[in-house]
């Protein structure tokens, strides 16, 4: 009994409990959960070659953003991409045509 009351007690907070509290409360599977509060990672524990890939993998967004938004570069990637979805050896692995640029391009470097 005391269990379906402080589940109906409960059912109407979600996130913190109160400003400063430990506990931290969520619906899964239909059933209201109370643990502890989420540790969030701390920005100074990225290391230096995570930072470099994620530089890296910006710089080849960027790059592949300028390709797509040419109208004859963007007709030579669509193309190449339409070639690799009729290759029956190539895996298809890549589900956009963007994806398809940033894989190609990130190869090339």
């Amino acid at each position: 009994m005391a269990q379906a009351e402080l589940e109906t007690f409960l059912s109407k907070f979600t996130g913190r409990l109160t400003g400063k509290s430990q506990f931290y409360a969520t619906r899964r599977h239909g059933r209201t959960v109370v643990s502890n509060y989420p540790k969030h990672k701390n920005s100074t524990s990225i290391t230096e070659s995570q930072k470099a890939n994620s530089a890296s993998f910006g710089e080849i967004s960027k790059q592949a953003k300028t390709e797509l938004s040419n109208p004859e570069r963007l007709a030579y990637w669509e193309e190449l991409y339409a070639a690799h979805l009729r290759d029956k050896k190539a895996p298809k692995s890549y589900a956009t045509l963007r994806g398809f640029v940033i894989g190609q391009l990130s190869k090339n470097k």
